[in-house]
């Protein structure tokens, strides 16, 4: 099976996120992706900051795919909050319609 056709199955497509890949791997589909957003809000203030302070890979279970569970491999950024004033030094960006804060699984499954 293509990666376009695993992409397609998956059909969990929101606005600002890229899917890089998409492969079985036994029972699992797993979907690596990336948000690309030039900016994200901070939760704290509501200041637009396109400062990126780190990244890392978040892993979320979805809605089977094709009979197979599926995992999103989400690549998210921290950024630096611009506001001094604010409590939160850095922040983590949110993916609407798929993550939400501590979140291990998508939105669909919530």
């Amino acid at each position: 099976m293509g990666d376009v056709v695993l992409a397609d199955l998956w059909c969990h497509q929101v606005e600002g996120v890229l899917i890089e890949d998409a492969l079985l791997d036994g029972e699992f589909v797993i979907v690596r992706a990336r948000a690309v957003a030039d900016q994200a809000g901070c939760p704290g203030c509501g200041v637009a900051s396109s400062r990126v302070h780190s990244g890392y890979v978040r892993r979320l279970a979805d809605r089977e795919a094709g009979g197979r569970r599926v995992v999103i491999e989400l690549r998210v950024r921290r950024f630096r909050c611009r506001e001094q004033q604010c409590p939160r030094a850095t922040f983590v960006e949110q993916i609407t319609g798929l993550t939400f804060r501590y979140g291990r699984r998508s939105r669909r499954l919530v």
